[in-house]
């Protein structure tokens, strides 16, 4: 029990360090983007414009059909899993990039329990899935973990030593996921952004793996929220790049790709032939999985706003106590947790008692999302003050015994965050 606890206490700490560490980038990089404030309006309104708007989504589907992509809506997460299936047909390995939106509706461990073979190809999803971890931030997944931890689990999924340097450890890594790629027919990416002018789709990443996976010459399956729609792709730039801003503190990523349709050429006897250097077809499953519950609530629409850049993360008082655990459903921090309640998972009830209101999250958010107004309202809803307080106690005085000193420390800690005392 104290074994686990003071194991937590480090991936608590290794996340922090982590977390610091694209605030000081936040910091020095910030006189290079002067217009942050007008982008950030840009942003809010592009998302007050486009999220829960049926029109957008028609016009989505209409304009992506018309660009030779094929188009399926899926009402939940059961759904949006059997089209996948279908989508792979026979494949048994297929190579996967990062989404969030896989990790709600519980995609890797559906389509392996069927016998397909999924891999991640993220650095970091891949630690997490060979760790067999829960992610703590949306764009690091693996924050938690230090090299030390990771080397170790690597060295027992590889059967060999692996030193806890950082190039050698993704080395390894890269190494055993390009073999995949290589194998795989189909390839699985999530979206950062849908235009709805243009009807395409744009990903955005740091480590080239996305593209690699998109090209797989049978199928590119995107799996994409209908929240991610944006007016065109000027706005949807706009919001990539504040996305990069807030997840990561730098000015821009390696890569943006933009697809709007299959591989195709026209070069002999100008006949369209699709599967040139890339897929064959692409296939577009957007999933509601109770978006539109929440859209239609005027007063939680905004939580369907988050370019899931986990600034709201990198501030929190709560988080900065709890880590990962501070989530329900797979969604992280106060902002999930209030997502998850409302989509009817009542598994974050407690964790809703644990947030401070204490508008960190709102202050820094790039679509300003005004997190503590809504938690404060579920927590209304949930019992008031008595709920509150009960779920306070009840979460803490499961620490008395053997853990107290460290809970005390993490408390002190959390109660830092706020005054802005550090206590390390």
């Amino acid at each position: 029990m104290l074994a686990d606890r003071l194991k937590r206490a480090e991936h608590i700490g290794a996340m922090r360090r982590a977390f610091s560490s694209v605030k000081r980038r936040q910091k020095a990089n910030a006189s290079h983007i002067p217009d942050l404030l007008d982008r950030k309006r840009r942003l809010r309104e592009a998302r007050e414009r486009t999220v829960g708007v049926q029109a957008y989504l028609d016009e989505v589907v209409e304009a992506m059909t018309r660009n030779g992509i094929r188009v399926n809506i899926a009402r939940d997460s059961k759904d949006a899993v059997n089209l996948v299936r279908a989508e792979l047909g026979g494949a048994g390995l297929v190579v996967k990039s990062k989404s969030n939106l896989t990790k709600e509706i519980g995609l890797v461990e559906l389509l392996e329990r069927s016998g397909v073979r999924v891999i991640e190809t993220d650095i970091g999803d891949r630690i997490i899935q060979i760790a067999q971890e829960k992610a703590s931030h949306p764009t690091g997944p693996a924050s938690h973990l230090s090299r030390k931890d990771i080397a170790h689990i690597l060295a027992g999924h590889f059967g060999r030593k692996v030193r806890p340097v950082a190039q050698e450890i993704v080395q390894a890594i890269r190494e055993e996921v390009y073999g995949y790629i290589t194998q795989a027919e189909i390839g699985i990416t999530g979206a950062n952004a849908i235009a709805a002018d243009e009807g395409a789709i744009l990903l955005q990443h740091n480590e080239g793996n996305i593209i690699e996976v998109a090209m797989r010459p049978a199928k590119h399956i995107v799996l994409a929220g209908i929240e991610k729609i944006y007016p065109n792709i000027e706005e949807s730039l706009n919001m990539l790049r504040l996305q990069t801003f807030y997840a990561t503190g730098a000015l821009t990523t390696s890569f943006i790709n933009i697809v709007s349709g299959p591989s195709q050429t026209a070069d002999i006897e100008k006949q369209l032939i699709k599967g040139v250097h890339g897929p064959s077809e692409v296939s577009v499953i957007l999933v509601d999985n109770g978006r539109s519950k929440v859209a239609e609530m005027s007063e939680y629409r905004e939580l369907l706003y988050c370019i899931g850049c986990g600034q709201c993360l990198l501030v929190c008082p709560a988080y900065r106590v709890y880590g990962n655990k501070f989530s329900a459903a797979g969604e992280l921090g106060g902002r999930g947790i209030a997502y998850s309640s409302l989509c009817g998972d009542t598994n974050g009830n407690e964790a809703l008692g644990w947030c401070l209101t204490c508008g960190k999250c709102y202050q820094n958010c790039p679509v300003s999302i005004n997190v503590p107004g809504i938690v404060h309202r579920l927590r209304s809803d949930a019992g008031g003050a008595g709920y509150i307080i009960s779920s306070f106690f009840s979460s803490h005085l499961r620490w008395l015994g053997s853990g107290f000193l460290l809970e005390f420390l993490l408390l002190a800690s959390k109660i830092s965050a706020v005054t802005g005392a550090e206590v390390e």
